[in-house]
């Protein structure tokens, strides 16, 4: 190895530096989710590649991977602008990293020096850390890994921003940031609404950011005797006739803030117009999902929704047989049709599979895992604790992690569990880190 090369390579921004993890299924469903976009309409083309051709590698596929990076060199040099050109610094970057990770010394040297010259050509403005070309599309990717690195994409958008205060896709991107429900407890309602509300003055045709705009305004307490159907319906409408999907998860989730029969009603009206779309099914699978969970007594009615759901998930594992979140679903959905068979299968399978799991998701799954357990009670001596102290132990503070935890300080409590030691331990570990 060429270690004075490789010491080069590290100080470059790109997605190889960028600690994105090498978990096989985040990558495959990000992949998959790449595959539900209209790559006509996108105006993430190049993001996208690059994007793409770090999981490509990732996942061992090196073809795939080179022809992406390619692929957004490509489209970057048919725009022929300065701002374009600035943009190569991340590809190149990609470009002698995969050349370098392949052992093709002379190409990834020559990459490598092709990045410094654009380094040169296009510095970072002052006061800002990177160019905002580099800055923004490190910011678009972060987004879309776990907590942490969605915190630092706001940081990353902005200071993007401060350099190109104008730019409509630092400003959506910043906007669809500060709206996820994990970062939501970080801003203001106002705080926001005002970024909403300037992404769609500089984006006025973005349905996701529009209809993210009236879910956000529906929430405000102030707000919920007010009325928006006829705004978001005339989104939805816009999904139908372009067949473009962006937007579709917030509108649904709109009217599933009003009612989850209202949802369904809606999610069935674009399902008759794309029968075979793996994005809509998915949607709509959810929405009879969380009907199911709303239903606390077994009924026809239920068995009838779960079946409906067990069907649309199947199919959507058709397109995407790796998707975490829809093999997690269908086995709470075949647990809810009694095929305690079937849920195993998943559940087992997707234990197996644990060390593609990035720190999160593991956790979820143990924690999934032992509520399966605990209502299904196959054993004897209650299995679901343990999974339950698995899932706490991940260093992880978002809600699963404390329901795990209330659920091990009940069990102490009862002292009936023969855990009860490690129990004790364990929880005393946990109150030790958070000092």
């Amino acid at each position: 190895m060429d270690f004075p090369l490789k010491c080069h390579l590290e100080k470059l921004e790109c997605h190889f530096t960028w600690d994105l993890g090498c978990y096989k299924h985040k990558l495959q469903e990000l992949s998959d989710d790449f595959h539900d976009m209209d790559q006509q309409t996108c105006t993430w083309q190049v993001h996208n590649n690059n994007l793409l051709g770090y999981i490509q590698y990732a996942l061992g596929s090196n073809k795939k991977a080179l022809l992406h990076f390619c692929k957004a060199e490509s489209v970057i040099q048919e725009q022929g602008t300065e701002e374009a050109e600035a943009r190569l610094q991340v590809n190149k970057a990609n470009m002698a990293w995969v050349h370098f990770l392949l052992g093709n010394t002379a190409e990834s040297k020559a990459y490598l020096e092709e990045v410094e010259k654009l380094q040169q050509m296009h510095p970072a403005p002052p006061g800002c850390m990177l160019h905002p070309e580099v800055s923004g599309e490190k910011a678009w990717t972060l987004v879309k890994f776990d907590y942490s690195k969605k915190r630092q994409s706001i940081d990353l958008f902005r200071m993007a921003l401060k350099a190109e205060p104008e730019r409509k896709e630092w400003h959506k991107g910043l906007a669809s940031a500060m709206s996820r429900p994990l970062l939501m407890s970080e801003f203001t309602t106002d705080e926001v609404l005002k970024q909403l509300k300037r992404a769609i003055e500089l984006d006025p045709d973005s349905v996701f950011l529009q209809s993210l705009y009236w879910l956000k305004l529906s929430e405000v307490p102030a707000n919920y005797k007010n009325n928006y159907d006829k705004e978001v319906q005339s989104l939805l409408q816009k999904n139908i006739d372009t067949g473009n999907m962006e937007g579709l998860g917030v509108i649904l989730q709109y009217f599933q803030n009003i009612s989850v029969d209202k949802a369904i009603q809606e999610g069935e009206r674009v399902r008759e117009k794309f029968p075979t779309s793996p994005r809509v099914l998915r949607n709509v699978a959810n929405l009879y999902k969380s009907k199911v969970y709303s239903m606390n007594k077994d009924s026809r009615e239920k068995q009838a929704l779960v079946e409906m759901s067990i069907d649309l998930f199947e199919e959507v594992l058709k397109h995407y047989p790796r998707n975490f979140k829809v093999k997690l679903s269908l086995a709470t959905m075949y647990q809810n049709a009694h095929n305690i068979e079937k849920a195993n299968e998943i559940y087992s399978e997707l234990l197996l599979e644990k060390d593609d799991l990035p720190p999160d998701r593991l956790q979820y799954l143990y924690y999934s895992y032992a509520c399966y357990l605990f209502h299904s009670r196959q054993s004897r001596e209650d299995e679901s604790i343990l999974f339950y102290m698995k899932a706490a132990e991940i260093p992880d503070n978002r809600g699963c992690r404390q329901k795990c935890i209330k659920v091990l300080e009940n069990t102490l409590k009862s002292g009936r569990d023969p855990r009860c030691e490690d129990i004790l331990c364990l929880l005393q570990r946990i109150r030790q880190e958070n000092i």
